[in-house]
């Protein structure tokens, strides 16, 4: 009885001992899983956060995506823009050029040689061809050249101007009115006058455009009422004295190509709807752009 009270009370103590233990092992997993939740809960705030800072950032970026496909649009409006206006300029100068060779091959089949600079849009009668040395009064030779170039003018610029419907006779496909003004001038070398009705080289220059311009018209009263696309008359004069040689004033040769009428064909330039149009758009494109943050979507 006594042994048997004596396991009893070793069984009861190694059973209080397990009981202990096991009392142990679950507060210190109860403390692990408490450190474990504190842990996961500040991992899940970090978590958050972070993704809290990819949307904006995420936001931010699709807000600047936006605006550089609103700029990408504006710049490509803008670029056709100006594509159109240097596409109707080139189309301009193209049909200039074919205007003026389109001259000097009727004023060749009438044995006036003339020469061009199309790039400047200017063809040049040499002083020989029509006046004598330190003179305004046309030659002989130069009456017969001067009626044969009315006769070519009248025949082609009422295709490239605005003129009465009856003159548009013989016109290229397509010709329009592209001339801002034709003017004739009046050009001499460097040389000063001495003697003569002239006091200058600028007197004799101007005299010289006043003379064929008049010679001109009175063989062909037509040119007198050619007008731009804004209903200003075509035909003018202007004189430059030696101020625009051909070539430097070095030697009797070069003096002799500055002495000459130059017929200038000046473009009308872009239609001020147009100007306006290019200008706005211009000043909007050099405008300095707003940081992208700042950017806020319409």
């Amino acid at each position: 009885m006594r042994e048997t009270g004596e396991g009893r009370a070793a069984e009861g103590g190694y059973l209080a001992s397990v009981s202990d233990l096991m009392v142990g092992l679950l507060f210190l997993f109860i403390i692990l899983l408490m450190a474990y939740a504190l842990q996961f809960r500040t991992a899940q705030r970090e978590a958050d956060v972070t993704r809290a800072e990819l949307e904006r950032r995420l936001e931010a970026v699709e807000r600047a995506r936006r605006a550089l496909d609103r700029e990408r649009d504006r710049l490509r409006e803008e670029r056709d823009t100006l594509r159109r206006v240097v596409e109707r300029l080139e189309s301009r100068e193209a049909e200039r050029r074919a205007m003026m060779v389109r001259i000097a091959t009727l004023l060749a089949e009438r044995e006036v040689r003339v020469a061009l600079a199309p790039e400047k849009g200017v063809l040049r009668l040499p002083e020989e061809l029509l006046f004598p040395l330190g003179s305004a009064e046309l030659t002989p030779e130069g009456h017969r050249a001067l009626r044969a170039l009315a006769e070519v003018l009248a025949l082609v610029l009422p295709c490239h101007a605005v003129a009465p419907p009856a003159a548009r006779g013989d016109c290229p496909r397509g010709s329009r009115p592209i001339l801002e003004a034709v003017l004739v001038e009046g050009h001499t070398d460097d040389l000063p006058i001495r003697g003569g009705p002239f006091r200058d080289n600028w007197e004799l220059s101007a005299a010289r455009a006043i003379h064929t311009f008049r010679a001109l018209v009175a063989d062909q009263p037509l040119l007198d009422l050619l007008r731009n696309s804004r209903g200003e008359a075509l035909l003018g004069i202007s004189a430059y004295e030696a101020r625009r040689p051909v070539v430097p004033n070095r030697d009797a040769a070069s003096r002799r190509r500055n002495r000459r009428i130059d017929l200038r064909f000046v473009l009308a330039a872009p239609e001020a709807p147009e100007v306006a149009e290019l200008r706005r758009r211009v000043e909007r494109g050099i405008e300095p752009p707003r940081r992208t943050e700042d950017r806020r979507d319409p």
